[in-house]
């Protein structure tokens, strides 16, 4: 499939001519849809009322790192860290306030994205998305989504600029990656259509320069919406996409990789319908969404086992809003169900039997209340969860409240409840072979809380805030003498606290600056220090765009601090503790006509040693060139 993406990015660059720009005018920015936040609540949220931590990338700032993994965007969001299992493509997960990478909630154009078998997003599949907008909503929200948003939510949504628009680049560790896309509207109808593939020898992920571990992927995606009439609009959304990533193992158990041929194939298909519209003074949105992955394993070219999720959902919410005036208020509510089908099949009965075949429902309801008195906002909401008797049902709860200053200021308070249920992994294993599960594993729950201030001056914005979590019942795993592992509940809280900052000036027309910094403390029970969760993350980055010109300049600096890991090649495991680093990257364009660009991106220009998971090294310095049809 990689081939024919390749070819199709090739063949919108040479068919973009002068008439067609003329034709599709491609001035439609997504940066318009600012001002209302989407992932907030059940109905869209203008910004100044939002009561919990929302970070937004709009266009420009996607634009400043230009790269086609999600992951990297994603260090520029206060309280993200990301753990990368070696080279680009390979298991790349993402932590947000020192919870776990299960604990976050990945949402592409509103569909849940995350694996049903082992419950978290790998952001090593997010490669190619042509996004336009990333929303991070920090903090449990579980009353609004259910289990699986402790850590917080990550909302994708792929660009709707209008027009047709494609990319090609090769570079460094044989890479190359190509893309294109398509959207066009009517009075009553809009369609969109993309496809992305890429490739990359990599690099060994053992570190002994012996073979490269590569990885390669390809996606495609359609959209459409349909006004029915003046009340009723239908959208859908239909997704595939297919990843190969290669490692090296552990073969001789002393924490260290040998170099070997380990291989992992992901498919997987995305499907979705929103039915929206209006009946008297209540607004309704009907939804059902289809999610399939699929991931098989192979050892020196041998089968070893493999792995399939599939999660249905549908859901009906309607919301009524009242505009006296005094106030406004917004009464919303959400039914939903959800079934989930995990299947595991292997050939490894070492430790057990693998081939496991199981089935989970949830009837969730929720309802949420938002208050607008001029300069005082307050929301509350609520959810039960009943869990078809595999967990305890579950009832969750958040409450916010913020006040806007006249001089641009506005305070926020916020706390609330979640619940994350065990995944098909933690409770019937057996991924790697030696991880034994235990179907006696509670949920875990967290409490949170935080507080926080922005500030708009002129032409800068910045925010503080500090927040504080605590998880009961947290799973871990524990190891035994025999190199078999098993998961099991914490039997005290874990602790999470830190605080966030992070700022935007836009110097000029054409030259902005936005940074963030992070401190993090996150402890298990008895007091040592979570793993893969840096004591303090920074980013800082610059776009300009010199006055009278259509070139684009970019510029970041993403640094990480030290952070813990465990060498499992000894027993009891020991803690290691991971050198910091600080990853710098450059982009540029320069246009050729008024619609075609040279590219240029580095990557890693210090050429650090970069390593997040104990083991693994990952890639060092990068160049790439392409072209871009913009």
């Amino acid at each position: 499939m990689l081939k024919p993406i390749l070819s199709a990015s090739a063949i919108a660059l040479l068919a973009a001519t002068p008439a067609l720009s003329q034709e599709i005018s491609t001035s439609a920015d997504d940066t318009a849809r600012l001002p209302v936040i989407y992932v907030a609540g059940l109905r869209p949220v203008d910004i100044d009322a939002v009561t919990s931590t929302v970070s937004v990338l709009d266009a420009e700032q996607l634009g400043i790192r230009d790269t086609p993994y999600v992951a990297d965007q994603l260090r520029a969001v206060p309280g993200v860290t990301i753990s990368r299992s070696g080279s680009v493509g390979s298991l790349t997960q993402v932590r947000m306030r020192g919870a776990e990478a299960n604990h976050t909630l990945v949402l592409l154009d509103g569909v849940e994205f995350s694996d049903p078998v082992n419950g978290e997003t790998d952001f090593g599949l997010l490669s190619g998305l042509d996004l336009g907008r990333v929303e991070v909503l920090s903090g449990e929200q579980s009353s609004l989504y259910g289990s699986d948003a402790i850590g917080g939510v990550i909302a994708l949504y792929t660009s709707e600029t209008p027009g047709l628009r494609a990319a090609i680049e090769g570079g460094s560790f044989g890479t190359v990656r190509g893309s294109a896309g398509y959207n066009t509207s009517s009075d009553n109808a809009r369609f969109g259509v993309a496809v992305s593939g890429f490739t990359t020898d990599g690099v060994d992920s053992a570190g002994l320069d012996g073979e490269k571990d590569g990885s390669d992927s390809a996606s495609g995606l359609v959209q459409a919406a349909f006004d029915l009439d003046p009340n009723w609009t239908f959208s859908g959304l239909a997704s595939y996409r297919e990843s190969t990533a290669q490692t090296d193992p552990d073969t001789d158990f002393d924490g260290f990789l040998n170099n070997g041929d380990r291989e992992t194939e992901s498919e997987q298909m995305i499907f979705g319908g929103a039915l929206s519209g209006t009946t008297g003074p209540v607004d309704h949105v009907f939804r059902a969404n289809f999610n399939r992955v699929e991931r098989t394993n192979y050892a020196d070219g041998q089968y070893t086992d493999e792995t399939v999720g599939e999660r249905s959902k549908v859901s009906w919410s309607p919301s009524i809003t009242l505009d006296t005036d005094a106030a406004i208020h917004t009464f919303s509510a959400i039914v939903d169900y959800e079934n989930e089908d995990y299947t595991r099949a292997s050939n490894n009965t070492a430790f057990g039997d693998p081939n496991q075949s199981k089935q989970f429902e949830t009837l969730g309801a929720a309802v949420e209340y938002r208050l607008d008195l001029a300069n005082l906002q307050i929301d509350l909401s609520a959810r039960h969860d009943e869990n078809d008797g595999q967990f305890e049902d579950a009832t969750t709860w958040r409450a916010g409240a913020g006040y806007s200053f006249d001089f641009g200021g506005h305070l926020r308070a916020s706390a609330g409840e979640g619940v994350k249920n065990p995944t098909f992994t933690e409770l019937f294993g057996f991924y790697p072979g030696s991880f034994i599960g235990n179907p006696d594993l509670n949920p875990e729950k967290s409490m949170s809380w935080e507080v926080g201030y922005d500030q708009t001056i002129g032409n800068f914005a910045g925010s503080i805030t500090y927040f504080h979590a605590d998880l009961e019942d947290e799973i871990y795993t524990a190891y035994t003498a025999t190199f078999a592992s098993t998961p099991a509940n914490r039997a005290a809280d874990s602790e999470r606290s830190g605080v966030e900052v992070a700022a935007r000036w836009d110097v000029t027309e054409g030259f902005v600056l936005n940074g963030q910094v992070t401190q993090l403390d996150s402890q298990s029970n008895d007091g040592t220090d979570e793993i893969r969760v840096p004591d303090m993350t920074a980013s800082l980055a610059a776009s300009w765009v010199p006055t009278g010109t259509d070139m684009r300049f970019g510029a970041a600096l993403d640094y990480v601090g030290e952070q813990d890991d465990f060498n499992f090649g000894t027993f009891p495991s020991t803690r290691e503790t991971l050198d910091a680093y600080v990853l710098a990257s450059l982009t540029a364009e320069f246009p050729v006509t008024d619609r075609l660009a040279i590219t240029l991106r580095g990557e890693n220009l210090f050429d650090e040693e970069v390593t997040d998971v104990f083991g693994y090294h990952g890639t060092g310095a990068g160049a790439f060139i392409g072209l871009k049809l913009r």
